[in-house]
C-alpha cells in the first residue's frame, strides 16, 4: 500500500527523439519548481548561482553551493531540485540529455 505522504513521482517525456543525438535546454531562472520525475534517458545537469538548492537523486538528499553538476545514469532514477534557502534569481540551468546507446556498452562498464 502507497504511503499517501509519499510525493508523486511523474514519469517526464522528454523532447528527445529517435533521431537525436542529444537535447539541450539552457535556462535562466529565479526558482526550482519542476517535480520529482524520472525518465529513461541519461542527463547531465549544471546548475550555477543556486547555493541552498536541495538536490534529491534517488535515495540522497544533498544542499547544493553555488555550483551543481550531476550526471542521471539510470532509467527511472528519480531526482529533483527543491528550491531550499535559495534566494538567487540569476540561476543558470544546463540540461543536457541522451540515450545510453550512443555510449558503447563497454565504456559503461568500466570503472570511474
Amino acid at each position: 500500500m502507497k504511503n499517501e505522504m509519499e510525493p508523486h513521482v511523474m514519469r517526464e517525456i522528454t523532447p528527445l527523439s529517435d533521431g537525436d543525438c542529444f537535447y539541450i535546454a539552457d535556462r535562466c531562472k529565479s526558482a526550482f519548481d519542476y517535480p520529482i520525475h524520472t525518465h529513461r534517458e541519461f542527463e547531465l545537469n549544471f546548475i550555477e548561482h543556486a547555493e541552498g538548492v536541495v538536490r534529491t537523486v534517488g535515495d540522497s538528499s544533498e544542499t547544493i553551493g553555488d555550483y551543481d553538476l550531476v550526471l542521471i545514469t539510470g532509467p527511472d532514477l528519480e531526482h529533483v531540485w527543491e528550491q531550499g534557502s535559495c534566494t538567487r534569481k540569476d540561476i543558470l540551468e544546463i540540461t543536457i540529455q541522451f540515450t545510453s546507446d550512443i555510449l558503447p556498452d563497454s565504456l559503461l562498464r568500466k570503472n570511474q
